[in-house]
């Protein structure tokens, strides 16, 4: 029984160890939006308008680039304040 019980602890911490918490996601995708969304305002808002004009196609694949994790922060967002109630 003792050892039952001592391999179902193992078991719980190893598998918790790789887990990452809701805040640490939430900073990663954060992290990982802000680097795609300087890129964006360089090549699609700053840029000079003659460039802006040639480069619609890349502006689009980098909007729908961040759609994505744009959705998984909100929804990492929405999970955060959830569990704070």
């Amino acid at each position: 029984m003792r050892s039952v019980a001592i391999a179902a602890l193992a078991f719980i911490a190893v598998s918790t160890i790789g887990c990452k918490s809701k805040q640490d996601q939430l900073a990663e995708v954060y992290a990982q939006l802000d680097t795609m969304n300087t890129q964006y305002q360089k090549d699609c808002i700053l840029a000079p308008v003659d460039v802006i004009a040639r480069s619609q196609a890349k502006c689009k694949a980098e909007r729908e680039a961040m759609e994505p994790a744009s959705k998984k922060f909100a929804a990492l967002q929405a999970d955060v304040a959830a569990s704070k109630r």
